[in-house]
């Protein structure tokens, strides 16, 4: 057990503190834990990460190797191949003689990194599922299946997530749901003005955003596509893509092939997206596959009426025709349809704003996502069953 008995030594590791929704999510769990009952560290092995100027101050962070290589906001590789080597060895060393009481990773590399250093350390090993790939490298998965058995515990923010992990060999007693959550309140209330102020938005434009990571798995391409018609039919609306990422490139001459650039704006990585939030009047986020999209909570929080594909995880979140409207993947006259009904129709657009942020003040917000970890280190953890 750590060095004060009365306390839990939780060690949260990640592969770096990058703008995504895993990262966002370890983040709030680390600042919101009972301090009384956690002595909080956070581990990357990359030291790169704007995120890491969200952790509060008492939370210690350990980064394993300053060599990563960020493109985009995010890491794409190291300096030196040896750092793959180095950060094991580093990692292990500490989990041996540090011997933290449980060791929690939420990402694939990572995840591995915390299964082998439960072969060196006596700490309960918590891992985690982010999202459920529709094609899955068969390497990676492989790996999964390989190592998966040597966590003591995986935790899924999807019950789509909880049966991949069932099924690439955990032990279903051993694998748990905890929702992603988020600070309702604070995209519930979020003022409007210095966004609308500058980006210069008239009160007669519909404003469209989506807010995430630029990969091609996010859909951009599709909306940009269907965007292209969108325009054709309501030439007063506009769209702001939130976020970067690899494929950022690619996405903007997209935008610019189907001849809707000028009615686009590509913002990148902000740290005002409850403002962002609060300029729009729909939500689109037509992604390929999910986990359980903190992005989507968040839009529901900002009452918008949001238009997404059912996939794994986001169908978790929304009821079509009740907190938003469903697309298929890759389907861009539909996605198109979907935002031109949604533009069109106020009321509607109310009516499934109302609902989303309803449901998502019940079902998703931060407390209940640090309360259902809680409960999962104690049940998991070296005090459990101690009052």
């Amino acid at each position: 057990m750590g060095a004060d008995s009365e306390r839990l030594s939780l060690w949260l590791c990640i592969t770096a503190l990058c703008v995504g929704g895993a990262e966002q999510t370890l983040v709030d769990l680390a600042n919101a834990l009972d301090r009384d009952r956690y002595d909080v560290t956070v581990w990357t092995i990359f030291e790169s990460g704007p995120l890491g100027s969200e952790l509060a101050d008492d939370v210690t962070v350990r980064s394993l190797t300053d060599c990563g290589t960020v493109e985009n906001g995010s890491v794409v590789g190291v300096a030196s191949p040896l750092a793959y080597v180095t950060v094991v060895a580093k990692f292990w060393y500490a989990a041996a003689v540090e011997r933290p009481d449980i060791l929690h990773s939420f990402l694939f590399f990572d995840n591995l990194l915390v299964r082998t250093a439960g072969l060196v350390s006596p700490a309960t090993v918590v891992t985690g599922v982010r999202s459920v790939p529709d094609d899955p490298p068969r390497l990676r998965a492989a790996v999964d299946r390989l190592t998966i058995g040597l966590s003591d515990r995986v935790v899924s923010n999807s019950a789509a997530g909880r049966e991949l992990a069932v099924e690439r060999g955990a032990d279903p007693d051993r694998v748990s749901v905890v929702h992603n959550g988020r600070d309702i309140a604070t995209y519930a209330d979020a003022p409007a003005d210095a966004v609308t102020a500058e980006l210069d938005i008239d009160d007669e434009e519909v404003v469209v955003g989506t807010v995430g990571r630029l990969l091609e798995r996010k859909g951009h391409r599709e909306l940009l596509t269907a965007w292209a018609r969108v325009q054709k039919r309501v030439p007063a609306a506009r769209l702001l893509v939130v976020g970067d990422g690899a494929d950022r490139a690619a996405i903007e001459a997209h935008a610019r092939d189907q001849g809707c650039a000028d009615s686009v704006e590509f913002l990148g990585t902000r740290d005002d997206v409850p403002e962002l939030l609060a300029t729009m009047d729909i939500f689109a986020f037509p992604s390929h596959f999910e986990g359980l999209p903190g992005a989507v909570i968040e839009a529901m929080a900002a009452s918008l009426p949001i238009v997404a594909t059912p996939v794994d995880g986001t169908a978790e979140l929304l009821d079509d025709y009740r907190t938003g409207l469903f697309v298929p993947v890759e389907a861009p006259a539909e996605l198109s349809w979907a935002l031109t009904r949604l533009i069109e129709a106020p009321e509607l657009r109310a009516s499934l704003g109302d609902a989303a942020r309803r449901r998502a003040r019940a079902a998703f917000d931060i407390d209940a996502m640090v309360e259902g970890f809680d409960a999962l280190y104690r049940e998991s953890g070296p005090a459990a069953g101690a009052p």
